[in-house]
């Protein structure tokens, strides 16, 4: 079965959750993270966005990310983690995003509380794949629950044990790196026939 996932940011302290449906101007995007978390996908720039030139805290939420420790991020300063149910509850109150012309292109994926960067156009040339696809970094490095459906980036493909080590951790989006903070060599490949 496929595992479906929701996009959630909070503010620096973990609190003010805000969980989105992959709605972009009323029209549903693909729930399964392959089928959304590709470069240029509307809602990831759209989510991304939200994260340019401010903090925020993020987690891209299976419905299958039910074990105890799902919820238990490392490294991560919130004093806020929202739980299972306050993502996938029958009462969550979800937001749409809007559609705009955002792109991660001479940008840098920054963590507060690891210290680390992304650079997005070196990432970028180093993790298209061979039909000429890029997977976004945002919702791979902040996946919670990845590996237990179908959609999901699984054991084999390039990056792998990267998937989720920034979940809930205090993310920006900016134009330059901070300094003293290290770079992350990272690249996602989904091995494809």
């Amino acid at each position: 079965m496929g595992q479906y996932y929701m996009a959630v940011l909070g503010n620096e302290f973990g609190t003010d959750c805000k969980v989105f449906n992959r709605s972009v101007d009323g029209e549903y995007m693909f729930a399964k993270l392959l089928e959304h978390s590709w470069w240029e996908n509307s809602f990831v720039n759209s989510f991304s966005e939200r994260l340019y030139n401010k903090l925020g805290r993020v987690a891209w939420v299976g419905d299958y990310a039910g074990e105890p420790d799902d919820f238990n991020f490392p490294n991560c300063s919130a004093s806020y983690i929202p739980c299972y149910r306050e993502v996938w509850g029958d009462n969550v109150k979800m937001l749409g995003s809007t559609s705009t012309v955002f792109t991660l292109d001479g940008k840098f994926l920054i963590n507060y509380d690891t210290k680390e960067y992304v650079d997005l156009n070196e990432y970028r040339a180093k993790s298209i794949d061979k039909h000429g696809w890029c997977i976004h970094p945002l919702p791979l490095l902040t996946a919670v629950g990845n590996g237990r459906g179908g959609g999901d980036f699984h054991e084999g493909n390039i990056g792998f044990e990267n998937v989720g080590i920034w979940a809930w951790h205090l993310l920006t989006i900016s134009d330059a790196p901070e300094k003293d903070f290290t770079k992350l060599n990272l690249i996602f490949i989904e091995k494809r026939a």
